[in-house]
């Protein structure tokens, strides 16, 4: 298998922090591979070092054994797609004209060009007439997401980062996207480096998944391999967090928590075979959102007190 990214003994030191301490990895070529950590733990200044948005203090990042600080950094960027959290996309420019930003750099003749984006706008499901005309104020979050996507992998780059691309996005528009990117990683001959600080989402997508915190790199593996024999306790907890994701709604309701629902109340309906992970991603954007599952209604409040007594054992 040949190695496309190797780093050796990196450290990042900032002047108050040390984001990274003598971290030493490797993803091989075509993997699906996901950073996963907490927020702060150094999982983006990794990614962000692989295309030299960010500078070791010590240490080498290498693409196919060239050292990217020795690498033109034009040419080392122009091979490398990259998904922001938000779609980023240029307010003033089409669908069509985002979507081939990186075609025009390269030079592709005009016809071939249109072609590989309609190509790729079907394959993340945005109709090529409906959505190439479109401007960035008429799409949803999900649909901007797709277009950024799309303009990511229009060039057919070898390698693709996304920095935690669907964080900002609904459970619905999450779980659509995650599903895309599975399907996408089958199609296209790409390594794809992915961040998030979800272990469900990290799960779900990883061909191998790396646990950092607190800038020191806890465990490397697979999955399933790395769920059934976490390195330490603080890896265990991560996936027993992902566990309790798992759980649905209806258990809550079935625990006694909520309270009736009023003509009054404001809320979000839910289907009782939702997820606690879909409930917690809906109170990370707004901490204050009610929701209504069955005729009840439920807080943040109320998960708190459901993971609290998941997590002692309790019967909810």
């Amino acid at each position: 298998m040949i190695t496309v990214i190797e780093f050796s003994h990196v450290t990042k030191q900032y002047p108050d922090l040390v984001a990274l301490k003598d971290l030493n990895l490797t993803i091989n070529d075509g993997e699906l591979f996901v950073l996963v950590g907490p927020s702060g733990s150094g999982k983006t200044t990794l990614l962000k070092m692989i295309n030299r948005l960010v500078v070791p203090t010590t240490g080498s990042v290498k693409i196919d054994h060239q050292d990217v600080s020795q690498t033109n950094i034009r040419l080392l960027r122009r091979g490398i797609g990259y998904v922001l959290q938000t779609g980023a996309l240029f307010p003033n420019m089409t669908v069509a004209e985002n979507a081939a930003i990186q075609l025009d750099n390269l030079g592709w003749d005009p016809q071939k060009k249109h072609d590989r984006i309609v190509d790729l706008m079907n394959r993340v499901n945005l109709d090529p007439d409906v959505f190439l005309a479109k401007m960035p104020s008429e799409l949803s979050g999900g649909e901007a997401q797709r277009v950024g996507i799309v303009r990511a992998l229009a060039g057919r780059p070898k390698l693709v980062l996304m920095d935690e691309p669907f964080s900002a996005l609904d459970p619905v528009s999450r779980r659509q996207l995650q599903k895309i990117m599975i399907e996408l990683h089958k199609q296209i001959d790409t390594t794809i480096v992915f961040v998030t600080h979800d272990i469900h989402e990290a799960t779900l997508l990883a061909d191998r998944l790396a646990i950092i915190h607190n800038g020191v790199l806890l465990q490397v593996g697979e999955p399933d391999h790395m769920m059934a024999n976490p390195a330490d306790d603080f890896v265990k907890y991560f996936f027993d967090a992902e566990d309790s994701g798992s759980r649905l709604l209806e258990q809550v309701v079935a625990s006694g928590l909520g309270r009736p629902k009023t003509a009054a109340d404001n809320v979000i309906e839910l289907r009782n075979d939702q997820t606690v992970y879909e409930w917690a991603g809906l109170l990370e954007r707004n901490p204050k959102e009610r929701v209504s599952v069955d005729g009840l209604v439920l807080t943040a409040s109320d998960l708190i007190s459901y993971i609290a007594d998941f997590a002692k054992g309790g019967q909810r």
